[in-house]
Formats: C-alpha cells, sequence, structure tokens
C-alpha cells in the first residue's frame, strides 16, 4: 500500500479523476479513500495544514493502513531563482520554525536528538529525477524548510540558512511527514510545485492563481512514479 498525502484539496482533486475508490474510512478528522490507481493500492488523504495535522495523518497512514512508502505532494514556495510553476524534488527537509539553542547544544531547526535533515533515499531520488526527465517539466533537486507559518519574508529563514545549504522552498507538513516516516523507518518522497516566491509583491495574490495548476504538474509525477515503485 502506497500513501498519499497533500494538505489541502487543490493537491489531491486531480489523482480522484484516476482512482478507483473502494472505501473510505474517516479517523480524527482525516476521510482516507482506499482503492487502486493504474492496479496500484494506494490510500489517498488531505491531512490539513500545519505540522500536527501532517504528522497525526502520516502516523495512521501507517500505522492503521501500513504504507510502505510515503509520497507528500503540493505545493511551497521558492526562492529565488526558482520560478513559479518549478517542480522542486527534496533532496532533504528540515524545519524552519524550531530553536533549542538558548537550552542544548543543538543547531538551529533540529530538535533534540532527531536528526536537523531528513533525507531522501539515493533511489528514489534517481527515479523521481528520471520521471521529471521523462515528463519534460522545469525541475530543481534541492532542500525544503517547513513550519507552521506562510513564510512572505526571506529574514524568516536567515537562521535555518545558515544551518542547512541549498534550501530552494517553504512549505508547512513536509517535515512532519519525512520525520514521522523516518522514526517507523518508511521511505518517503516529498515533491512541491513552486505556487509563490517568498518576498515578491503580491505573494499571496500570486499563490491563490496559481496553486490549482501547480498541483496539477506534481500530481502528474505522482501517477508516473506509482509505474516506478514496489508496493
Amino acid at each position: 500500500m502506497i500513501g498519499i498525502i497533500g494538505a489541502i484539496d487543490y493537491e489531491l482533486n486531480y489523482f480522484f479523476q484516476h482512482m478507483i475508490i473502494a472505501r473510505t474510512e474517516i479517523i480524527a478528522d482525516k476521510t482516507f479513500y482506499i482503492g487502486k490507481i493504474k492496479n496500484h493500492n494506494v490510500v489517498i488523504v488531505k491531512s490539513g495544514i500545519g505540522k500536527v495535522n501532517a504528522s497525526i495523518t502520516t502516523t495512521i497512514l501507517i500505522d492503521r493502513f501500513d504504507a510502505r512508502l510515503i509520497i507528500n505532494t503540493g505545493v511551497a514556495g521558492g526562492l529565488a531563482p526558482v520560478e513559479v510553476g518549478d517542480i522542486i524534488i527534496a533532496k532533504g527537509i528540515s524545519y524552519f520554525d524550531v530553536s533549542l539553542t538558548e537550552i542544548d547544544d543543538v543547531p538551529y531547526g533540529q530538535m533534540g536528538t532527531d536528526p536537523l535533515v531528513v533525507n531522501i533515499s539515493a533511489e528514489n531520488l534517481e527515479k523521481c529525477k528520471n520521471i521529471f526527465d521523462k515528463l519534460g517539466y522545469k525541475y530543481l533537486i534541492g532542500n525544503l524548510v517547513s513550519g507552521d507559518k506562510f513564510v512572505t519574508k526571506k529574514r524568516d529563514l536567515a537562521k535555518i540558512q545558515k544551518q542547512v545549504a541549498g534550501v530552494l522552498g517553504v512549505e508547512m507538513e513536509g517535515m512532519a511527514i519525512a520525520l514521522t516516516a523516518y522514526k517507523f523507518n518508511r521511505p518517503f518522497v516529498s515533491i512541491r510545485g513552486v505556487s509563490d516566491i517568498i518576498d515578491t509583491p503580491d505573494q499571496p495574490k500570486n499563490y491563490r492563481e496559481v496553486v490549482k495548476s501547480v498541483a496539477s504538474k506534481t500530481s502528474q509525477f505522482v501517477l508516473d512514479f506509482l509505474e516506478v515503485v514496489d508496493e
């Protein structure tokens, strides 16, 4: 079984056009759609926005549905020179809003003994690259950072950028999903389309205008990725 997580409806609606839904289950406030896409067993769920929602959802996918792979798909804010419509393959994911530096000898962004960065496997990274090359989408490989804030100012990321190099985008769920998968020893993939550029005029307005089209591109990637993974 493969678990597919998006935070909002736009990030998941495309899948339902291709899915045969066998049943649904409501757990907590999450609706899990169980069925098949191209003969692959999948569970699709809208986590809701933010790290708490994301970690709850990922835990249920693994514990209740025994998801062997977690795919996080959706949108993110980009950092120039990233452009709207680009796709980011997350090489690794970190928090940008975690700090224990006043009480513990750990770098900014690290929560206790948890890893500062959770990385995708080299095997899955290579599969992602091959699929995007086939689709012809413009993509970049780098790090994402997550936090419970819609970021509009570069200064909000200055501290984490001193600890984590190559940050290309910012979102609100990825690290919670990646870290939960890591703790359960399950592989994960996080693919984000760039819906807005941080610290640019009309950033929130631009997000609202393109979020649907950008999310459909990441969804198409997931459909192709299902063809090259083992369940």
